[in-house]
């Protein structure tokens, strides 16, 4: 997603992410395996937030039949549905039929950086916000650096609370180098009438019902909201897993392969969207836990609880939603 600022990364992140780009003729990848994130604490957090954000990424691939359902797991098939759109090789064929099988992808923090002080201010912009990517990436190759704003920071100059409440992308240094990021604010502090509902009265259109976020937290499962809507929007957009993952010839014969049921940024399309049914100002079906009084729509590790956002499944063309 992009902002309007001129002269921005985000500015350029549009034009790369504009329809011309994904024609059926632009090269193809599928995943290598693994989706290798560096996390940079940027700020002051607390323990919850740290602790959400690392169990929800571990929730990710967690797919053990005692964990309760729905899982959060479910949901990041649907994200690796996305590379059935590729020419995937004999290793992600099964081998009682011809049928093709979407490889899956592993998600691993494999860098988690914390600067307190805020090194490069307060005030993100243009310049210092490129600088915190290139911290979080380090001498890393092949990684997706992931910038994790604190309440302290303002990041209004960069596009968010302007119809976004995340930014993904490619930071461009050079013609030959194009680094992916995904950058996340505090939804508590930031825009939260936009980025923390349902856990936030929403400032536009039917308020609807609030709800108790399933850590106790608002700082902390917003995050986790915003957090998983990058993540699905950058690992499902060709622009951006042309440098992470291997490229292979696309489908040229299998109408259900073809790239026009797929979608950009499939996340952020059911934006306010968690459960079945929904509608502007109403979740859609979602739980309560009777003990805390947090609303979920899935389970991650150890049984824990997160409300995630839904998104797009060319399969069915329409929102996958847990519940």
């Amino acid at each position: 997603m992009a902002s309007s600022s001129s002269s921005s990364l985000f500015v350029i992140t549009f034009l790369l992410f504009s329809p011309l780009c994904f024609s059926r003729e632009s090269p193809s990848q599928i995943p290598d395996g693994t989706l290798n994130l560096s996390l940079l604490w940027y700020g002051q957090f607390t323990p919850v937030q740290k602790e959400r954000v690392r169990d929800f990424i571990e929730s990710l691939n967690f797919g053990a039949k005692e964990g309760l359902d729905p899982k959060v797991s479910a949901w990041w098939k649907v994200v690796e549905g996305y590379q059935e759109r590729y020419e995937v090789k004999e290793i992600y064929r099964q081998k009682s039929s011809s049928r093709t099988v979407a490889p899956r992808i592993k998600v691993k923090v494999v860098r988690s950086y914390v600067d307190e002080k805020m090194m490069f201010g307060k005030d993100l912009t243009i310049d210092n916000g490129e600088k915190l990517v290139e911290t979080a990436v380090g001498n890393m190759s092949k990684v997706v650096p992931v910038v994790l704003l604190s309440s302290q920071v303002r990041a209004h100059h960069v596009g968010f609370c302007n119809g976004t409440c995340q930014e993904y992308g490619l930071t461009i240094k050079s013609q030959e180098k194009k680094q992916p990021y995904v950058m996340v604010s505090d939804p508590e502090v930031q825009c939260p009438g936009e980025c923390a509902w349902p856990f936030h009265i929403a400032n536009k259109g039917p308020h609807g019902m609030t709800y108790q976020p399933p850590s106790g937290e608002i700082g902390a499962d917003a995050l986790i909201i915003q957090l998983a809507t990058g993540l699905a929007d950058v690992a499902t957009n060709p622009a951006i897993t042309e440098s992470l993952f291997k490229s292979e010839p696309p489908y040229s014969t299998d109408g259900n392969h073809t790239s026009s049921i797929y979608i950009v940024d499939p996340a952020t399309k059911c934006f306010r969207v968690f459960g079945s049914g929904a509608f502007p100002g109403f979740t859609g079906r979602i739980r309560v836990d009777p003990l805390t009084g947090g609303a979920f729509n899935s389970h991650g590790i150890n049984h824990l609880k997160f409300l995630i956002p839904s998104i797009w499944d060319p399969k069915t063309k329409s929102c996958y939603t847990p519940m």
